[in-house]
């Protein structure tokens, strides 16, 4: 028994360790690839909320990143290059973005996994080209998230034998405001929303948790990614940190605002995802990309006296 327990800890820390490994090079190659076209993109496709919104969105779901386009964000306006208006758009779009590396990890590719990591390689050691070198570091990540999704997966149904994980999921994964506590405090340690959000769709498809404690550690990851923008704007102007925790509000409030709304969201989640033909395993996915698309819709209007906030919350001294 104690062996047991000890191979389905060590399977659940190295698909942990895989997933934010991939997701990690991912993004970083997809971002090396494509570095000066983002940084083109932010600054000149960012007119207006709307324009800034669609930006962000496009190029977290190309680079796989809300952290890397959210922190090249803060470094624009810090810099002057962009205003906090348009930067408060990039963040909705970027939130909205990011929630496609859920949605892959629904997907069950398999022993493909193992092909898409030969062919990151090939184009890693082949090519000659540095931004074609960094879509093979891209492809390798990608693939080792797919596998370590899939030992991850393999490790939680395990739990589902084990006494000692069901008393101890039965008695805290349950509440949605314990999830939100620990989404928080992991997102934060871990400072990887794709590997909270890997283990909480894992968690959920094996029945270990329930459907409300599944959303309270999604949304409680939304606000605990936002420490890696904090961090880097801890040295920066008044204006970077108004960025950040623009950022940080925005989901905070995102939060408080689903909370309030709690039942009809779940109700729209699951009757999104049953209408368009997807089984319970699409539901927190679906949930995150819901969940962001509405925070938008909530503040695209509002934007101009949101940043009136951020402004009020966080005064210029100077």
């Amino acid at each position: 028994m104690e062996w047991d327990m000890i191979l389905i800890i060590l399977n659940f820390v190295i698909g942990t360790g895989l997933i934010i490994y991939g997701v990690s090079l991912m993004s970083s190659g997809l971002e090396s690839a494509n570095v000066k076209f983002i940084k083109k993109l932010l600054s000149k496709f960012t007119g207006t909320v709307f324009t800034a919104f669609l930006t962000g969105t496009f190029l977290t779901a190309l680079v796989q990143s809300s952290t890397a386009v959210t922190v090249i964000t803060v470094g624009l306006v810090n810099s002057g290059l962009i205003k906090l208006s348009q930067a408060v758009g990039i963040i909705y779009g970027a939130n909205i973005g990011t929630t496609i590396t859920a949605q892959l990890m629904t997907i069950k590719v398999g022993k493909a996994a193992y092909v898409i990591v030969l062919l990151g390689l090939i184009l890693k050691c082949v090519s000659k080209k540095k931004t074609l070198k960094s879509l093979g570091s891209g492809l390798i990540g990608l693939g080792l998230m797919f596998s370590g999704f899939d030992i991850l997966d393999l490790s939680v149904s395990c739990m589902k034998e084990s006494a000692i994980f069901h008393e101890i999921f039965q008695r805290y994964g349950q509440n949605c405001l314990v999830g939100i506590f620990i989404g928080v405090v992991s997102t934060m340690l871990v400072h990887s929303s794709s590997a909270t959000v890997a283990i909480t769709i894992a968690l959920f498809n094996s029945n270990l948790i329930s459907f409300e404690s599944a959303l309270g550690l999604m949304f409680g990851d939304n606000i605990g990614t936002c420490i890696t923008a904090q961090i880097a704007s801890l040295k920066m102007s008044v204006h970077g940190k108004r960025t950040a925790w623009a950022h940080t509000m925005y989901n905070i409030i995102g939060v408080l605002v689903a909370l309030v709304f709690f039942i009809p969201f779940v109700k729209m989640v699951q009757g999104i995802t049953y209408y368009i033909g997807q089984d319970k395993s699409k539901l927190i996915a679906n949930a995150h990309t819901i969940f962001n698309i509405f925070s938008a819709i909530l503040f695209i209007p509002v934007t101009k006296y949101y940043v009136k906030f951020i402004e009020w919350l966080i005064p210029d001294r100077d």
